[in-house]
């Protein structure tokens, strides 16, 4: 059965909270420019040399450092995150797609950040018949997605964008054994804690 990990109805709710992301920054920046202009006005308003000159400077300028303590985490962190997933997801739907069959081998943790996305590895292995060896191929998985039913040994057909994977199908469960594969059963088992790092918490917030 193939398993899809990414649907048409993630890249929907991504355009949709992006554009209610963007329209608190258009409302806040009105608000910051009415009140600014505001005091301008106020200012010209005012008979030369009065000493309430200092108060629209010091509204102002307040009001500015606000702006830029509200812009840096809401536009430079939070829309930035989200725009990168948008523009990700747009990539998956319209972008060139590879997909190969292997074996699965592992997942492994490791410190990968893409796309302002957390990731674990999907680590599959194919055997290189001109070198008689197995080779490597590591793929991301998007720890916020729901854990892929992969197993160690199973021969899978995936699809991959951007080194993403998006889509997979198990054809056959256990198809060769660790030590078929060059891996330590060990190894792995220490592997599959990586699932419990992930799992939901009480609130449903991935971990």
């Amino acid at each position: 059965m193939v398993q899809t990990v990414y649907n048409d109805n993630d890249f929907l709710a991504v355009i949709a909270q992006r554009k209610r992301i963007l329209g608190v920054f258009f409302a806040v920046t009105a608000a910051y420019v009415a009140f600014c202009i505001g005091w301008l006005i106020y200012y010209m308003g005012l008979p030369y040399a009065d000493q309430m000159q200092a108060l629209p400077k010091w509204m102002v300028g307040v009001a500015s450092v606000l702006y830029v303590l509200f812009l840096f985490p809401y536009m430079g962190i939070k829309y930035h995150r989200v725009n990168s997933y948008y523009k990700m997801l747009y990539t998956f739907s319209e972008g060139i797609k590879g997909e190969e069959k292997c074996y699965f081998a592992y997942f492994a943790e490791k410190e990968v950040q893409k796309e302002s996305m957390e990731l674990v590895s999907c680590i599959f292995k194919i055997w290189n018949k001109r070198k008689q060896e197995w080779m490597e191929r590591e793929v991301y998985f998007d720890i916020e997605k729901e854990w892929p039913d992969l197993e160690q040994g199973d021969f899978v057909h995936y699809v991959v964008q951007s080194n993403f994977l998006i889509r997979y199908e198990v054809l056959q469960r256990k198809a060769l054994t660790a030590a078929e594969l060059g891996e330590d059963d060990a190894d792995y088992e220490d592997d599959k804690g990586l699932e419990e790092n992930v799992e939901q918490t009480e609130e449903g917030e991935t971990v």
